[in-house]
């Protein structure tokens, strides 16, 4: 016969306080506090970039100023005088006597050349600086090499140079070739170098 357990109020008590305390367990273990959201992280900014500035190209120089003061007195204490530039067509006055020197100069438009003279005599120069891009750049050292100039690395560039002696004329000339510019000088009866060289430095860095 099986017993039956009467249910008393202290029974419902203690039962009623075991079902609160699982349902607290329960309530606990199946709500778990929600992750904190992490931090949104800003994007670095990049590193600002600066483009560099284009170098401004160098001035040509006017003929009043194409040599150092200390070469003019040199110039003027051997009595000799400036002419300006006189490279018009027609006119001469180019700081080469090679043909296709003279072709490729005459062809571009930013240059000039200025002559002086020694009055009474057949010696005479002119140097003559133009500005250079690629294309007119490769024509020069081809043409300065088949007329048969010497090649000389200097700071700066190339000089170039050659001398010419004649029935009737002796002369020197001598180009400097940089990346940008050409500087050159004909001197009959005279060091051409020097007036190259001279002027270049008055132009390149």
């Amino acid at each position: 016969m099986a017993r039956t357990v009467a249910s008393t109020p202290a029974l419902r008590a203690a039962l009623g306080s075991v079902g609160l305390a699982l349902g607290l367990v329960i309530a606990l273990t199946g709500c778990t506090p929600a992750a904190a959201p992490e931090p949104s992280v800003s994007p670095t900014a990049s590193a600002s970039t600066t483009a560099s500035p284009t170098p401004t190209p160098v001035a040509l120089p006017a003929c009043d100023a194409i040599y150092s003061p200390a070469l003019v007195t040199t110039l003027e204490a051997d009595g000799r005088e400036p002419q300006g530039d006189v490279s018009s067509p027609g006119a001469g006055g180019w700081g080469t006597l090679d043909p296709a020197l003279e072709t490729l100069l005459a062809a571009i438009d930013e240059r000039v050349s200025c002559t002086w003279i020694l009055p009474a005599s057949e010696s005479g120069s002119t140097t003559s600086v133009a500005r250079l891009d690629e294309v007119n750049r490769t024509a020069l050292l081809d043409a300065l090499a088949t007329a048969g100039f010497t090649a000389t690395p200097i700071d700066g560039g190339e000089l170039w140079t050659i001398a010419v002696e004649e029935e009737f004329i002796t002369y020197t000339e001598a180009h400097l070739v940089s990346a940008t510019l050409w500087v050159g000088s004909l001197y009959t009866f005279g060091d051409a170098q020097t007036l190259t060289l001279d002027a270049a430095a008055l132009l390149l860095p």
